[in-house]
């Protein structure tokens, strides 16, 4: 089920690999068909045996306390940010937020229908009221049609 930990510092060394007998051999120069051509006795694959310190070598496990302790020294929670940190931070979402505005309604996607040209139609029309009189307001102020708008409301010259 589970390969056995070697009891010494370092691994025993790998015994002479012997040919898989489950792998034919191939007279070509290609790769061979399954992952490894070598099987070591013993073990699934030369991958899985295990190369770490042996357990009498690593010291004692650390108690809560000295855990606590140097958690609270590795995190910098009572850093707090400086000037410059939160200008940047601040930055990147004004910087952020602008390009996704442009993107949206400014950028050039083609001429065909896309994600945005409802977007972009709701744009329009507000432009369009807010830059624009309406009728009532240039009959206020007496302005007349300006050039290339509707003139059949002229009158006869």
């Amino acid at each position: 089920m589970s390969d056995p930990i070697p009891s010494s510092s370092s691994p025993p060394p790998p015994s002479s690999p012997t040919p898989s007998s489950s792998t034919p051999s191939s007279s070509s120069s290609g790769p061979a068909l399954s992952s490894s051509r070598f099987a070591l006795p013993g073990k699934r694959s030369p991958e899985k045996v295990y190369t770490g310190p042996s357990a009498n070598t690593l010291s004692a496990p650390r108690t809560r306390s000295q855990a606590e302790k140097y958690f609270a020294r590795v995190a910098n929670e009572n850093v707090l940010p400086t000037r410059a940190n939160k200008l940047l931070g601040v930055g990147g979402w004004v910087i952020g937020g602008f390009a996704c505005f442009y993107m949206a309604l400014f950028a050039d996607f083609g001429e065909r229908e896309h994600v945005f040209s409802p977007v972009r139609r709701q744009y329009d029309i507000l432009k369009r009221s807010i830059f624009t009189l309406s009728p009532s307001e240039r009959h206020m102020m007496s302005i007349e049609n300006r050039v290339g708008e509707n003139e059949t409301n002229r009158p006869p010259s």
